[in-house]
């Protein structure tokens, strides 16, 4: 017999500027992937001007994050004052809302999930414009809130920590501290002894792993270098660059020092399960990822913007350290190697326990099916 089940579409709306926006909406499709009842379409306001434009932005906001990292500073925290910068924001997201309505309205979507705060913008726009009835979730991917996220439309936001509802003040929405969704790679059961054969690791070694995003923004070089005439017994540095493949070539002929390099790898969610250390930047998905595989946390100085933020609270709340130069993040490595090794296995599952939130892209999932068969 045929099910008379309704079927239901969920946009999940996110922006390629950082890796992060993007993963988040990959992992709550695995998660809606569980349902037979759902339809799955991604989005990205890339898709509403043409590829060109979005391609000229990309390349200036990389641009500005590696040489002029004060210039995003200045912007980000004009943007997050009270007032003066949302009729800004109101102006751009007003702008893509009418451009994306051909893509929304062929898409006709039950419910929407914006995992960046301009497309949560546009919908709460175009909700009130055109679908007041349509159901609009906004996953907030940092451990901060900026003020852009908050726009009258949303109906529920999911923030990455109870700790955070503050940070929602003025919103009529509900907000549910379910953490920030990360793939199932991060979380599935694994053992990690296999794990660490599969990379050619034994038990006893100490692996760092230094990551810098799929943009390599990290400066590798420069913190393998601080290791040279002085590496812990058993240490093992590996090197993830991403696309970065100048900073790929550059630590595949350093040979100071042993070291394994990566570019741009699926394996990621292993070698983050199998690693003790992880030395990093302060995203908000790489930081829930690390925070589920319970490695000690350090983050090498992050950027200014939601980067700071998150590192603020990831110290304050979650244990992780930030390293201000290389010599630190040496001293830091060399520190948890003079710990037991049962000490520092003990150390990494309180970590998980404590700080992971593995199910958050259950729970919003659930959120979202539950309410829409109760509208």
């Amino acid at each position: 017999m045929a099910s008379c089940e309704k079927k239901y579409t969920i946009l999940l709306l996110s922006a390629p500027i950082g890796s992060g926006h993007k993963l988040a909406a990959q992992a709550l499709e695995q998660s809606f992937a569980l349902a037979d009842n759902v339809q799955v379409v991604h989005g990205s306001i890339f898709d509403f001007f043409p590829g060109s434009i979005g391609n000229a932005f990309l390349r200036f906001y990389l641009w500005v994050l590696s040489y002029c990292p004060w210039l995003y500073e200045l912007a980000y925290k004009w943007g997050n004052r009270q007032s003066g910068s949302l009729w800004l924001r109101n102006f751009i997201n007003g702008t893509l809302a009418g451009l994306a309505q051909d893509f929304i309205v062929r898409t006709n979507p039950d419910a929407v999930i914006a995992t960046h705060a301009t497309p949560a913008g546009i919908m709460a726009i175009y909700k009130k414009k055109f679908k007041p009835d349509l159901l609009l979730g906004a996953v907030v991917t940092d451990y901060t809130v900026h003020k852009w996220w908050l726009c009258e439309g949303v109906d529920v936001y999911f923030a990455a920590s109870e700790n955070l509802r503050a940070q929602f003040e003025g919103t009529d929405a509900e907000v549910l501290p379910t953490g920030i969704p990360v793939r199932r790679q991060f979380y599935q059961a694994y053992d990690r002894q296999e794990l660490r054969r599969k990379f050619n690791w034994t038990e006893q070694d100490i692996v760092c792993l230094l990551m810098g995003g799929g943009e390599g923004l990290l400066p590798m070089e420069s913190i393998v270098k601080a290791f040279h005439g002085y590496l812990p017994q058993n240490l093992k540095i590996i090197a993830v660059a991403g696309h970065n493949e100048i900073l790929q070539h550059r630590l595949e002929i350093f040979k100071e020092i042993p070291l394994t390099v990566y570019g741009f790898t699926d394996d990621v969610p292993e070698l983050l399960l199998a690693a003790d250390i992880v030395v990093t930047k302060a995203g908000g998905l790489t930081a829930a990822e690390t925070l589920i595989a319970g490695c000690d946390y350090i983050i090498y100085k992050p950027l200014p913007g939601q980067e700071t933020g998150n590192a603020v609270y990831l110290e304050q709340y979650c244990g992780a350290q930030v390293a201000g130069s290389p010599q630190e993040v040496k001293t830091m490595v060399c520190r948890y190697a003079d710990v037991d090794s049962q000490v520092r296995l003990l150390q990494r599952q309180q970590r998980s326990l404590k700080y992971g939130k593995p199910g958050a892209a259950e729970e919003i999932s659930n959120y979202i099916l539950k309410n829409l068969k109760n509208k």
